[in-house]
């Protein structure tokens, strides 16, 4: 398994050999094209669908997804490493770099799911369930490549990834609140 496409083939069906096959030597520029395919998927297949755009601006729309999809992809790995580190079980940023970049492949199934969605009602319907398909597939692999990386349980993962997002809902309540006061005490 050391070419792009029997790993792309690997993490689709058969995703925990493959992931501990790439865990063990992580090929990071797959990866990095990965993401960056999965980032212009979407305003690739918008500017396919709307002819009349201006090349200049699709090109920098491209560009701009290409851009903050990985950011938001390194982004999600240091926030993950420094979580695994309050753990003790951080040091290990290359791998799941590599194991959530071969995550997204599902996204790729997004495209089609999309253009479905232009038909009929009935075709709709199959876009959208597909589309949801789609990204479950590709969240159960993320789930799954922070169990293969940091060595846990399904239930700690589970645990890594509800944590911060409970806690990022109370910092957004307790920081509305603090301004809600505030201008309650000004007035």
């Amino acid at each position: 398994m050391n070419t792009f496409f029997d790993n792309f083939y690997g993490v689709l069906f058969k995703p925990s050999e493959t992931f501990n096959h790439l865990a063990e030597k992580p090929p990071l520029i797959q990866s990095f094209i990965i993401v960056v395919i999965i980032s212009i998927l979407n305003p690739v297949l918008n500017s396919s669908l709307n002819f009349a755009e201006n090349p200049v601006f699709i090109i920098f729309n491209l560009l701009n997804s290409a851009f903050w999809g990985i950011i938001s992809w390194l982004f999600f790995v240091s926030f993950m490493e420094i979580l695994a580190g309050v753990f003790k079980k951080g040091g290990k940023r290359k791998i799941l770099l590599c194991l959530s970049g071969f995550a997204l492949l599902p996204w790729i199934f997004l495209a089609p799911a999309n253009l479905l969605k232009t038909g009929g009602i009935l075709f709709k319907t199959i876009g959208i369930l597909l589309g949801l398909v789609c990204w479950l597939w590709s969240t159960l692999l993320t789930a799954f490549a922070i169990v293969k990386t940091y060595e846990i349980s399904p239930a700690r993962a589970i645990t890594l990834i509800i944590i911060p997002s409970l806690g990022g809902i109370l910092a957004i309540y307790w920081l509305f609140g603090f301004f809600i006061t505030l201008i309650g005490i000004v007035q």
